[in-house]
């Protein structure tokens, strides 16, 4: 079945933490909407499978008729349906960015520019320092837990979105993740320059020849090739 409680996340950056206090390595978003609840953002940035570092999309003049379809700015939450015409996003079917392009990176590595924390920082830092910009971070919805504090940034209610990447095509127990429109991603506004920047993610494990109802992998293993999604096992 596919993942629960899919939609988007809209709000203000106020922090950051490249690593978390979670059981694998994310980058940790903290967001707050107008209403003045406070957000996490969990991005994987690692899988707990081999081939275990991510492939990233990134794009700083981002396109595309979703983000007409977004909810308003600052809005906090809201359920999306996983279908076309929606803000949903699918990787597959929806045209985002070329899959070609999409490079590896190691979560975090020395030296400067050079891993995946430090490919989210430069949007991430950029966004909290510009007051007018405005993060959508598309995924799951975890909690909100009344009694428990955000284990990363310590607000309370704990709160939040993960699955920020495809969440399709995947391999052994996480086939149950597996649905169309309904991948994550994440959208900056940069009003002041008016334009978009995006950050999309999958994992090298995925295949992306899914089915269009189930989304799950149709077909054998096909070589990897250099820029491109290898269908093996691999997980966050």
């Amino acid at each position: 079945m596919p993942i629960n409680d899919y939609g988007v996340l809209a709000g203000t950056a106020v922090d950051r933490r490249r690593e978390g206090a979670t059981d694998t390595p994310h980058y940790q978003i903290h967001l707050r909407d107008e209403q003045g609840v406070d957000y996490r953002a969990a991005v994987n940035v690692l899988s707990q499978q081999s081939p275990p570092d991510l492939l990233h999309f990134a794009s700083e003049d981002f396109r595309h008729p979703v983000t007409s379809l977004l909810p308003p700015a600052g809005s906090g939450w809201t359920a999306l349906p996983s279908r076309p015409g929606t803000a949903s996003l699918d990787f597959v079917r929806g045209h985002l960015f070329d899959r070609s392009a999409m490079q590896v990176l190691p979560p975090d590595a020395p030296g400067p520019n050079n891993d995946l924390a430090d490919l989210l920082d430069h949007y991430v830092q950029r966004a909290i320092a510009d007051t007018s910009a405005r993060l959508y971070v598309l995924g799951q919805r975890f909690g909100p837990e009344p009694d428990v504090p955000d284990k990363v940034f310590g607000f309370l209610p704990g709160n939040g979105v993960h699955d920020v990447h495809m969440n399709q095509g995947n391999s052994g127990r996480f086939t149950s993740d597996d649905g169309v429109y309904q991948d994550g991603g994440l959208l900056i506004h940069l009003p002041a320059e008016n334009r978009w920047a995006a950050v999309f993610l999958a994992f090298q494990s995925q295949s992306w020849h899914t089915d269009d109802r189930t989304g799950h992998a149709l077909g054998s293993s096909v070589p990897h090739q250099p820029g491109t999604p290898r269908p093996a096992h691999g997980r966050h």
